[in-house]
């Protein structure tokens, strides 16, 4: 039901059979995930073609649909700028030259308002059954219902002590955060959200010292900046998804992240058609490399803002289930074969051959920019068939296979 990203049962401690390169921990973020991972194609952007519409600067909880100072009418898709953005803004990059800003889209028009208001009939979104919330996010949910869902959705409890959390970290964990903060959204994060993203990094880091902190993580909360979520409300997000929908994902051996690896690779057998499978075990790569930065980050680091708010909109609701149908969906749409590892090669005509996770992560980018609906579809066929207690039983099932 809705907000079922709680924390799970205990994590144990296992050793993965493949091991990641180490220590994760120590290394700059475009390092880890660059290891772990093949580099992307040239010219592969994740970044999806703006609307033509004006973009508009709006309250976060009120959406108005403006052109050229008319009201929208005709229903068509707006770019919405995000709260606390402004595009006309500086900043210093690291190498001293100064670039501008730029406003992350979230794409709404007005059929999904009239829509969403009509079902809440004078309601509070809070008040929608699980089946009205599913029904309606199928066509995808404005700015401010998530401001008023997501933090109903939150598991985790509020923490009024962030000041006082920022003196209690270990210096080599802040530089780890100072440095990823720095390159963490450069194109949308100004001065002031940066700052926000290092005190909830920090704050959460000295809560969690058993954790401290793992890359993967800014990404998490920087979407909640970004949404124009308050800071409070940010680190609420960032325990429910790390501690949640990711039990043990980012803990110093990554021991959560190898288990549900594994936990995958089964799901896979199980609920993908037997040529997917095939095509996966063809591969001969290991699953934590293949679904490291998906799990790591919840698809934060690679998707566009707007997808991966409709991503969270299920995942907030839903749970694990719903992290792992994510992938398996990618699975299933975008995993080439045979043949189309040949007619890429031979578009390459002369340029270095691709390897066939290369094609995988080429067409998942596109299709996320192109044709995000059929993903999101495929989804919520597979949560069905991935119920939490049957992800529960093939963690203890993995688990105690290492011991």
């Amino acid at each position: 039901g809705a907000g079922a990203c709680k924390p799970g049962p205990g994590i144990v401690s296992v050793h993965a059979v493949w091991h990641l390169r180490a220590p994760l921990r120590a290394m700059p973020s475009q390092s880890l995930l660059g290891k772990l991972l093949r580099k992307r194609r040239a010219g592969n952007s994740n970044s999806p073609e703006r609307t033509p519409s004006k973009q508009i600067r709006t309250n976060a909880k009120t959406l108005t649909f403006v052109l050229d100072g008319k009201a929208r009418a005709d229903g068509m898709p707006v770019a919405c700028g995000l709260p606390g953005q402004v595009v006309e803004d500086t900043e210093v990059a690291g190498n001293g030259n100064e670039q501008k800003l730029e406003v992350p889209t979230l794409l709404e028009d007005e059929g999904m308002h009239i829509r969403w208001e009509k079902v809440l009939a004078g309601r509070h979104a809070s008040k929608l059954s699980s089946e009205e919330l599913r029904e309606l996010g199928e066509g995808g949910m404005p700015l401010k219902h998530r401001h008023a869902l997501w933090p109903e959705w939150f598991t985790a409890p509020n923490i009024n002590d962030i000041e006082q959390l920022q003196g209690n970290v270990p210096n080599d964990v802040a530089a780890q955060i100072e440095a990823d903060v720095a390159r963490t959204q450069p194109k949308f994060l100004g001065t002031a959200e940066r700052a926000t993203l290092r005190r909830v990094l920090r704050a959460y880091a000295a809560a969690n010292p058993s954790v401290g902190y793992c890359q993967g993580m800014n990404n998490i909360v920087a979407v909640f900046i970004l949404l124009g979520f308050d800071e409070a409300t940010a680190l609420r997000g960032c325990y429910t998804m790390i501690q949640g929908c990711c039990p043990g994902y980012h803990d110093r051996d990554l021991a959560g992240f190898r288990l549900d690896a594994l936990v995958l690779g089964e799901l896979a057998q199980r609920v993908l058609p037997a040529e997917i499978y095939d095509r996966l075990q063809a591969l001969d790569v290991p699953i934590e490399v293949l679904i490291s930065e998906h799990f790591l980050t919840l698809a934060s680091r690679s998707w566009p803002l707007h997808a991966t708010a409709r991503l969270w909109d299920i995942i907030l609701q839903e749970g694990s289930p719903a992290v792992f149908a994510s992938f398996l969906a990618l699975l299933k749409l975008y995993l080439p074969d045979d043949k189309d590892f040949h007619q890429e090669n031979n578009l390459a005509n002369g340029y270095e051959a691709s390897e066939p996770v290369d094609i995988f992560r080429s067409r998942v980018s596109l299709g996320v920019s192109n044709d995000l609906e059929a993903i999101l579809r495929e989804v919520r066929r597979l949560i069905p068939l991935i119920p939490q207690n049957t992800i529960n039983q093939l963690r203890f099932e993995f688990a105690g296979k290492k011991h």
